[in-house]
């Protein structure tokens, strides 16, 4: 039950974070939002591990939060780069049902008691993926262009191996692996802006929807860590990729965003995989 409500919030607040970020990625350099984002992140986990102590800190827990880091830097810089591409009401979906689904097949393979279904959600979400990459007419195609598709697929392995590595970490090490996920995703995405010279300076309009979606994934990463250390991993990784239901809401509310019955049925297929994935075993 912890799990599951820790994991329900975690796709509140990363679906508030992505929105957030794909409205500013629209505005300016996604890599510059990330990186952003991701700089508030060192400084808001730095205050959070002197707030919550750690027990015991490893060279494991450490090594394990560097790893979850690139995978962190490379989920969202696609992530962003595909929201402010795409319809977010289908890149959020693909992103999810393959950030949900990855980690549960890992452990399904591995042989913990997740039950078939993970399996199928695998599969579901792989089909979500070539739907959505399917578009009949033109104006569809302009809508949602293969590089959003490509970028959305990129995005949730990216997260998946951010699941994965944070799942490695002890409880005893607290936030610590966050704050080092956070340093090492932070730095890539410095290093990216100064080898492509884009710089620090952000544009306005993208100011305030950048420092939301940094808060706001800060949250979600504190309650996704819980989550997957209470587990099982494939509860808790599933769950806590539920974030499109949030981003759709906001996307047809806010953004007039309106879908077509294919790209219905791609969003349809790639929930009931998130879903599909988090069922119990019968």
């Amino acid at each position: 039950m912890i799990t599951a409500l820790l994991a329900t919030a975690t796709s509140f607040l990363f679906g508030c974070s992505d929105f957030l970020g794909g409205i500013a990625s629209r505005r300016d350099e996604a890599v510059r939002v990330t990186a952003a984002a991701h700089v508030l992140g060192v400084v808001a986990f730095a205050a959070l591990v002197l707030i919550v102590p750690a027990e015991k800190v490893t060279a494991s827990d450490l090594s394990f939060g560097a790893l979850a880091g690139l995978g962190a830097a490379v989920g969202v810089g696609s992530l962003y780069t595909a929201l402010a591409r795409g319809r977010m009401s289908i890149v959020a979906p693909v992103t999810a049902a393959l950030s949900g689904s990855l980690p549960a097949a890992y452990d399904l393979v591995r042989g913990s008691e997740v039950g078939p279904f993970s399996a199928v959600a695998l599969v579901l979400a792989i089909a979500a993926v070539i739907v959505v990459s399917v578009n009949s007419h033109a104006d569809e195609r302009a809508a949602m262009p293969a590089s959003a598709v490509v970028f959305a697929v990129v995005a949730g392995v990216g997260f998946a191996g951010s699941f994965l590595s944070l799942s490695f970490t002890a409880a005893e090490s607290a936030l610590w692996p966050l704050l080092v996920s956070r340093v090492v995703s932070a730095a890539a995405m410095l290093a990216i802006l100064a080898f492509t010279g884009l710089g620090l300076r952000m544009e306005p309009t993208a100011v305030r929807p950048t420092l939301g979606a940094g808060v706001l994934e800060v949250a979600a990463n504190v309650t996704m860590i819980n989550a997957i250390r209470i587990g099982p991993l494939a509860i808790a990784s599933v769950l806590g990729s539920l974030y499109p239901v949030v981003v759709v809401l906001l996307a047809r509310a806010l953004l007039g965003e309106r879908l077509t019955g294919l790209q219905k049925a791609a969003v349809a297929v790639a929930l009931a995989a998130v879903l599909l994935a988090a069922m119990p075993a019968p």
